[in-house]
């Protein structure tokens, strides 16, 4: 019996600021790749500074998928993500390159290498969940699963509104959410980090440098626009603290200082994911070498 021959595909993924972006651009100019972003802020149109999107000149001619995707005010669950991405990985193999995904929102990677099987969004149901306050839907949520509140962020009002919205509409635990299937491709993973002292004094160059790029212009903008401050787009780091700088709530110094404790915080949180990736099974290659990477694939490729 013959066996089914995987495609290819390459994963490269590390925390904020780990310089992920340029190390793909890089890699794909080599290896004749395209890039999909897993970025849960990247995929909104017009939130470019605060998410620290790749510029169409820093893209150097290499096609970038996932980028732009949605209008602010649009939902775009987990599933749209994933179906879209694999949608995206055979155009890219069909036009015979290399798919390369980076990012790092680890559930969107992990929804790709461990194929998680989930429900399709019920989005009457989760715009329902969106007029309640966060506390209201915390107590309902510990309520009927009280199990499964240790698997998300509670601050997070996005994730806990999903939770309840999988649980309400298939009638399980949350904790039960994530099945997971063999990946459809061989994949190799690839993790850029640095130093944590080396790391925190990138982000906070990147904070001010977002500062001086028009940050607080572009969240200014936006608020005015879609002022309903709960909207998923607007939830991330760096939109939440200059809406409290623009409610005059907090001043810019302070926003800054905010940005800066809340992106370090963020930063941990994707290794404690990326290493509970690698105790599911996973072999990250902790390597930002290009040359060395380079033929780690090209012997990949070779297969």
């Amino acid at each position: 019996m013959s066996i089914q021959k995987k495609e290819k595909i390459i994963v490269i993924l590390g925390p904020t600021a780990s310089g992920k972006s340029d190390f793909a651009v890089k890699l794909a100019k080599k290896f004749n790749g395209e890039i999909i972003s897993a970025d849960s802020r990247q995929i909104y149109k017009n939130l470019d500074i605060g998410s620290n999107k790749i510029s169409k000149a820093e893209q150097q001619g290499i096609k970038h998928y996932l980028l732009d995707q949605i209008k602010i005010d649009q939902e775009f669950s987990l599933f749209d993500w994933q179906q879209t991405a694999f949608l995206d990985i055979k155009k890219i193999i069909k036009n015979k390159k290399l798919p390369i995904i980076i990012g790092g929102t680890g559930l969107y990677l992990s929804s790709i290498l461990q194929n998680y099987q989930l429900p399709e969004t019920d989005k009457e149901l989760r715009a329902k969940l969106n007029t309640l306050e966060l506390k209201k839907l915390k107590a309902k949520l510990e309520k009927i699963d009280p199990l499964g509140i240790k698997k998300i962020d509670l601050k997070n009002k996005v994730h806990v509104v999903r939770a309840l919205e999988y649980i309400i509409a298939n009638q399980k635990n949350f904790r039960d959410a994530q099945q997971t299937s063999d990946c459809p491709y061989d994949y190799l993973i690839f993790g850029l980090t640095s130093e944590r002292e080396n790391l925190y004094q990138k982000i906070n160059q990147r904070v001010d440098q977002m500062i001086d790029s028009g940050l607080v212009e572009e969240v200014k903008k936006i608020y005015q626009k879609f002022p309903n401050k709960n909207l998923p787009a607007l939830s991330g780091i760096g939109y939440q603290e200059i809406i409290k700088y623009l409610e005059k709530k907090i001043s810019l110094e302070e926003a800054i200082d905010l940005i800066k404790k809340n992106t370090r915080h963020y930063a941990k949180r994707q290794m404690t994911w990326f290493r509970r990736m690698e105790k599911q099974g996973l072999k990250i290659i902790w390597n930002k070498n290009l040359e060395q990477v380079s033929k780690y694939i090209a012997k990949f490729l070779e297969k």
